[in-house]
């Protein structure tokens, strides 16, 4: 877990945190798309079961995809949720 807070913490600003999580979004999509799909059009080639396998393969990617974005959001909002606190306790030290 260390890795990945330090991954989010060393964002120079909210922009490149945005592009982070745009690229991350878009391969887990198109990684378990691109993957499912594809083994579902060669298992439908293999017993010719056009296109049963492939609407599976769909199926498959889009609940992968779902669990890969969920997962990192709840990490993200740890994370973010950790430095916010971090954030107050300084500034009540200050204080």
């Amino acid at each position: 877990m260390k890795k990945a807070e330090d991954k989010i913490l060393n964002f120079k600003s909210t922009k490149d945190l945005a592009w982070g999580m745009a690229t991350y979004t878009s391969g887990s999509i198109l990684g378990p798309l691109i993957l499912f799909i594809g083994l579902g059009y060669f298992i439908d080639t293999y017993f010719s079961t056009k296109p049963a396998f492939i609407l599976v393969g769909v199926l498959v990617a889009f609940v992968s995809t779902n669990v890969l974005i969920f997962k990192k959001l709840i990490r993200l909002n740890k994370v973010l949720e950790k430095q916010i606190e971090e954030e107050e306790e300084k500034t009540i030290d200050k204080k």
